[in-house]
């Protein structure tokens, strides 16, 4: 096989992540495994990032406080500190490390956070469901270190020196691999092997175009297909990157690794994963945490660098197996570390050359939007505010009935990090609001259509945790925690008017909802669809338009009936 023949010559090249060795003690040996996931551009994080303290001079253990953490500067400085402390190691990632960037990042199309990432002997990673955000062919430019007509946006750019793995990714209608499905590599004296996959939602997460001809395979079954050919080559253990996770409430390190209370499809695809596999660097739900499950060790590392894993594999020398495995979350804490000063420099260098745009006012507002909801709500004021936003425009486009916003393309709270108080808005606050790049679209859909969209939101979801979708101003609607999801939705009204399931709607969506994107497998029904302008200049008009009564806006178009 192809891609096999790459695995076994960049072995025998040597193209593997330098490491110092440690003698052998005691018949085994220690490794190191360094991960990081769901960075996203994140070369500057500032915002205070809340976690479970474990031992804090202004906190006591289980306590929950926030501190400015992450970043590519401060990670780099904790990544030295650590490689110093410990023998044989290496770093490996477990997806999204670009994609859904902070606008710094994104106007230079993230090739300065591939240059960080090369910086940081980043040795592989998988793929996540945002490095699709542009499309296959733009992943690929980036890879290789293409530039595209005009140029790169950061000067000498030479593509990822790191490895991209995507083990259930297939060409559309073929079994051949799209990316490669594992590496091995040497960490000290002992010879590891890596494989990669990505979250099988992936066509539920990307506009529909970006990865149409692609074929997302069940992750355990890619998985495990590749584990024989990494034990013939006599790799002492096997580790698998995977951009898929669960939920947890706990501490980002749990000294017992049970972590009580995790849910998520990372725990099915590990219990399904042979027993062979002794670490999954896991990803994608931006949670951090540090579990075994059916005595196999699961880690992640929460997001945008706040996080540094490490993870540490003792193997048996004779039998070449891993004997034991423990792990740990280091907090990139901003205050108890120094900037590397190599890394600051680049962090500078895109934000200097950023700047002018990012700045640019927009408006000032008596006090901050959230698009999280308050306790017992169901909407949110800035979820609210964007789907008016978009009704606006479709109204001054020809016409529009009602918009619905999904709550995971909200990236942000505007602006991000401040809690209260008076606050003044810039074109980078609105940017990381949504920084997607997403096209609206006027569809038309029946009654009938809404009120399945509408169902949609619990789709293979619990009642307390649904898919959601805010809603303009001209549609409200009451939901029924105890009936079944076909019976849930009740009195929906569309400006003041009882839904009408025969009558056509003018409805206003992104695209990449409009693709079926998040589950909303209706929309992609949708007849007469019709490309009428950016999410993000209609987000813009609309804020400067409104200004102040911004933080006016309603959060009662939903109403949840008793129990």
């Amino acid at each position: 096989m192809k891609f096999l023949k790459q695995s076994l010559l960049l072995v025998s090249a040597g193209w593997l992540s330098a490491c110092s060795t440690t003698p052998p003690q005691s018949g085994t040996v220690d490794v190191t495994i360094f991960s990081i996931n769901d960075f996203h551009g994140n070369l500057q994080a500032d915002q205070p990032v809340p976690y479970v303290a474990t031992k804090n001079n202004l906190a006591r253990p289980g306590e929950k406080i926030s501190v400015p953490a992450g970043g590519y500067a401060f990670l780099a400085t904790k990544l030295k500190e650590r490689r110093a402390a410990v023998g044989s190691s290496i770093l490996v990632g477990a997806g999204d490390l670009i994609g859904a960037s902070p606008m710094g990042s994104a106007l230079m199309k993230d090739e300065p956070v591939i240059e960080a990432l090369n910086r940081l002997d980043l040795s592989a990673t998988a793929v996540g469901n945002h490095e699709f955000d542009n499309g296959t062919a733009d992943l690929m430019r980036k890879i290789k270190g293409e530039c595209p007509t005009g140029g790169c946006a950061y000067a000498n750019f030479k593509g990822a020196k790191f490895s991209y793995l995507g083990a259930n990714i297939h060409e559309a209608g073929s079994d051949k691999p799209w990316l490669t499905p594992y590496v091995i590599r040497q960490v000290g004296d002992v010879s590891i092997g890596f494989i990669g996959a990505v979250t099988s939602d992936v066509p539920n997460l990307v506009a529909g175009d970006a990865v149409k001809h692609l074929r997302f395979e069940d992750e355990a079954t890619a998985i495990n297909r590749y584990v024989p050919e990494l034990q013939k080559q006599g790799v002492a253990a096997i580790v698998v990157l995977i951009h898929e996770g669960a939920i947890y409430k706990g501490a980002e390190t749990d000294p017992s690794y049970r972590c009580e209370g995790l849910q998520g499809p990372i725990i099915d695809i590990s219990k399904k994963l042979d027993k062979a596999v002794s670490l999954v660097v896991s990803g994608h739900s931006h949670q951090g945490y540090t579990c075994k499950i059916d005595g196999r060790l699961v880690v992640q590392g929460r997001s945008y660098g706040s996080f540094l894993t490490e993870s540490t594999l003792t193997i048996d020398r004779k039998t070449n197996q891993v004997v034991n495995a423990v792990a740990v979350n280091h907090l990139i804490d901003q205050q108890a570390l120094q900037a590397d000063p190599a890394a600051k420099q680049l962090v500078d260098q895109v934000a200097a050359q950023t700047a002018g745009l990012r700045q640019r006012p927009i408006v000032n507002l008596s006090a901050p939007l959230s698009r999280n909801s308050e306790a017992g709500v169901f909407d949110s004021a800035l979820g609210n505010i964007i789907a008016d936003s978009q009704l606006h425009h479709g109204q001054h486009a020809g016409g529009a009935d009602v918009a619905f916003m999904n709550a995971g393309g909200i990236r942000s709270d505007l602006p991000s990090g401040k809690a209260s108080g008076p606050v003044a808005v810039s074109y980078g606050d609105l940017y990381a609001v949504q920084p997607f790049g997403n096209n609206l679209v006027r569809v038309k859909l029946t009654g009938a259509n809404i009120l399945t969209l509408l169902q949609l939101q619990w789709l293979g979801r619990e009642v307390n945790d649904p898919k959601k979708l805010f809603v303009s101003h001209t549609l409200s609607y009451s939901y029924d925690p105890r009936a079944g999801i076909n019976e849930r939705i009740k009195d929906v009204k569309i400006k003041g008017k009882p839904l009408d399931l025969n009558q056509q709607y003018n409805v206003i969506v992104n695209s990449f909802i409009a693709d079926g994107g998040d589950g909303f497998a209706v929309l992609k029904q949708a007849k007469d669809k019709e490309l009428i302008g950016r999410d993000l200049e209609a987000f813009e008009s609309y804020v400067r338009e409104q200004g102040s009564k911004l933080t006016e806006v309603r959060r009662d178009r939903v109403k949840r009936l008793p129990d």
